[in-house]
């Protein structure tokens, strides 16, 4: 008997650790990807959760959770803002932090003033950083010019293709 349940065990053993050794195999992957995959599990979460369940602390995002949608576990770290989604890879994971900050003070400064922080003169909907850290919505002057996207109000680091 007891044999009998040693043999059970080192069966089902065998038999799971085979498995996560196929499932956790290292890959490369593209942001394309990347992107597709978290779309992917998404659409498998819970109405009213969306992807930020995939973010640690630092906002790196853990893509052993996403194996299932790729071919494996990503050899790349990845990193991804909790307020546009945006995503970027370990070495430009300061952009994130940065884009955080500067969506929630648009998004103060929009609940406060009911208009745009635009800068004058400028075809593009670029965001007036300057007004954002003199009125005290932003602690630091971003090193990089920001934009809104369209009605969402969502910042970008490109501006949107005009259609004329």
């Amino acid at each position: 008997m007891e044999r009998e349940e040693k043999g059970k065990s080192s069966w089902w053993r065998r038999l799971t650790q085979q498995k996560e050794v196929e499932s956790d195999r290292e890959i490369d992957v593209t942001l394309s990807e990347l992107r597709q995959a978290i779309h992917e599990y998404e659409q498998t979460l819970p109405k009213g959760v969306n992807r930020t369940v995939l973010l640690d602390d630092t906002q790196e995002i853990d893509t052993k959770r996403l194996k299932h949608h790729l071919s494996g576990v990503p050899k790349q770290r990845f990193y991804m803002s909790k307020e546009t989604f945006h995503i970027v890879p370990e070495e430009e994971r300061d952009v994130i932090y940065e884009m955080d900050q500067v969506q929630r003070a648009l998004d103060l400064y929009m609940d406060e003033e009911k208009k745009l922080p635009l800068r004058k003169f400028q075809d593009a909907l670029q965001l007036d950083l300057t007004r954002l850290r003199e009125g005290g919505y932003l602690k630091t002057l971003p090193t990089r010019p920001y934009y809104v996207v369209d009605e969402t109000l969502i910042v970008s680091l490109e501006p949107k293709e005009s259609n004329s």
